[in-house]
């Protein structure tokens, strides 16, 4: 991985250039302003390279390029003293300049909330969809609640519960267009999916005090563990740069993962297989189980509406081989889970999708009362919700329900009057015939007693 140092022959100009424009820092794009509350230097945040390589074209002079492209044109002394130029008029064609980033005009990239859910605060404010996400803001999320957000060239970063994550840098520099992408993980984790880049010059970073992910193209994880100061990274696809302070920089390739206390890049264990994933969730709550792997210290669950996890609903670490969660609305979820390692290294996911179908139990109640000088039951069965179903009516006495007293067939009410029954005692129940995905599923109740008293 590129230490982010400049060259010993450009370390002698570059002083000097940046002696004669050390008071342009306060001028560069507001975004650098939010960023001076919390200092980069406070994080292992290799900067890009501090210079910006320009090819001449035809009719490129100094003061054109000062004019377009510099934050002071007054500037563009230190760019010909750096490049030795003698006359700023009289550029050769297909000469390389040096140009000290620092310099240079930056335009800022706005990000956009894609989703959330839960408690999520994007600098200081209640996050919404299609919320501005913009350099120096703070994105935090409380417990059991998400977010995502989306750059314009459709990458994605997502943060799970119960962390932190500060847009460092955000920008565009507009000399070459090139991207400069910092996202310092101040707590918790943070994933992303980013687009493969074409420009050389532009950047993605993951940051935190002990340790920076570079990428160019990868879908990876990171996180830091602010008490034990300890930050990790695993790679699912492409490949990772990996600094960590006083440790040899790392190349995680994908399917491997390190930390900031490892000298070298473990592999990630392998997804657990999930049981019976993909079978309808009818319970209040929704349950899933999975084999235990050798050497896994926990697992983490996570649900969301889109296979990408983009939109994320809940999650859960346990230590065993299942998990409970909060029911959801009926429809169409996926399921992921990982394994932990005993480096708290998570693994690679397993993923599912499942369909939450609730099952409409009904429940069953007996109403008595007088019609005149008879006395009348009224048997209740009420859905636990709406859908289109019909049913069916039984009333026996006991031991002889073969042959029931009562059978009424294709009732589309929730009620049905038992009037001049014979004093004793019965038993009743109802069957629900249900319109579930175009398929009718039928459900019997189970038998309830009453006992029927004499009109007189």
């Amino acid at each position: 991985m590129k230490r982010w140092l400049p060259d010993a022959v450009a370390r002698p100009r570059l002083a000097l250039a940046l002696a004669q424009s050390l008071s342009l820092v306060a001028c560069l794009a507001p975004c650098a302003a939010h960023a001076a509350s919390a200092p980069d230097n406070a994080l292992l945040t290799p900067a890009p390279d501090d210079m910006v390589r320009y090819l001449v074209r035809s009719g490129d002079n100094l003061f054109r390029l000062a004019s377009d492209y510099l934050i002071r044109p007054e500037t563009y002394r230190t760019v010909q003293q750096l490049n030795h130029v003698a006359d700023p008029l009289r550029l050769p064609i297909g000469k390389t300049l040096l140009i000290p980033r620092v310099l240079l005009k930056q335009e800022a990239v706005r990000g956009t909330v894609l989703s959330w859910r839960g408690a999520v605060r994007i600098d200081g404010r209640p996050a919404a969809n299609g919320m501005p996400v913009t350099e120096g803001m703070l994105l935090e999320t409380g417990q059991r609640s998400f977010v995502t957000v989306t750059l314009p060239d459709d990458t994605s970063i997502a943060l799970p519960s119960q962390s932190a994550v500060r847009v460092r840098r955000l920008r565009k520099v507009v000399l070459d267009r090139h991207v400069e992408r910092l996202f310092a993980i101040e707590r918790g984790r943070a994933s992303a999916a980013v687009t493969p880049m074409t420009d050389p010059a532009s950047t993605f970073q993951f940051a935190t005090p002990g340790a920076v992910t570079s990428v160019r193209g990868t879908r990876f994880r990171m996180s830091y563990d602010a008490d034990a100061h300890r930050a990790t990274s695993e790679v699912l696809e492409g490949k990772v740069g990996f600094d960590t302070q006083g440790r040899s920089a790392q190349v995680l390739p994908a399917g491997f993962g390190s930390a900031s206390d490892l000298d070298e890049p473990i592999a990630l264990l392998p997804p657990p297989l999930l049981v019976d994933a993909a079978a309808p969730q009818t319970d209040a709550d929704l349950r899933f189980s999975w084999q235990a792997l050798p050497g896994a210290r926990a697992y983490h669950l996570q649900l969301a509406t889109d296979a990408q996890f983009l939109k994320v609903l809940d999650e859960t670490v346990v230590a065993g081989s299942s998990a409970q969660l909060a029911g959801l609305p009926d429809g169409r979820y996926f399921v992921r889970a990982t394994a932990i390692d005993g480096h708290g290294l998570e693994g690679k996911p397993a993923l599912a999708e499942f369909e939450r179908r609730r099952e409409n139990s009904l429940r069953l109640s007996v109403e008595e009362s007088w019609n005149g000088p008879v006395r009348q039951y009224v048997f209740h069965w009420d859905p636990a919700h709406e859908s289109r179903a019909t049913f069916r009516f039984q009333l026996a006495k006991p031991g002889r329900e073969d042959r029931p007293t009562i059978d009424r067939d294709g009732l589309s009410s929730h009620a049905l009057v038992g009037l001049a029954l014979a004093p004793g005692r019965y038993r009743w129940r109802v069957l629900m015939d249900e319109i579930v995905d175009g398929h009718t599923v039928s459900r019997w109740t189970d038998y309830q007693d009453v006992r029927i008293e004499a009109s007189w």
